[in-house]
C-alpha cells in the first residue's frame, strides 16, 4: 500500500509532534551548533582563498574553496530541514509531492 499523506494527515503528524520536549531541544541545539560550525568553517576557507593571493596560485586551493562553496550551500540550504526532520520526524517547512500519486 501506499503511504499518501493528505491535508488532514499532515495537520495530524504536526499535532503529535512535541515541540518542547528536553532531548529534543538538546539534540536540536547540538545539531544547531553543528550547522553553525559548517557555515562559519566553510566561509572562513572561502575568504582566505579570496584574500590571499598566494593560496590563490594554487589549483589545489581553487579546489578546496569550491569544495567550500558546495559545503557552505549544504550548511544553510539542507542542514536545517535535515535536523528539524532527524529531531521530530515530520517535515514542518515545505510540503514535498507525493511520487507515487499518478
Amino acid at each position: 500500500m501506499r503511504n499518501i499523506l493528505n491535508e488532514s494527515a499532515c495537520a495530524e503528524l504536526l499535532e503529535k509532534v512535541v515541540w518542547l520536549d528536553a532531548s529534543a531541544l538538546a539534540k536540536l541545539t547540538i545539531l544547531l551548533l553543528i550547522d553553525v560550525m559548517v557555515v562559519v568553517g566553510n566561509c572562513l576557507v572561502i575568504a582566505a582563498v579570496l584574500c590571499s593571493s598566494k593560496l590563490q596560485l594554487a589549483v589545489t586551493n581553487i579546489f578546496i574553496a569550491s569544495l567550500a562553496v558546495a559545503d557552505l550551500m549544504v550548511g544553510v540550504a539542507v542542514l536545517p530541514f535535515s535536523s528539524v526532520w532527524e529531531v521530530f520526524k515530520v517535515c514542518t517547512f515545505i510540503t514535498l509531492p507525493d511520487p507515487y500519486v499518478d
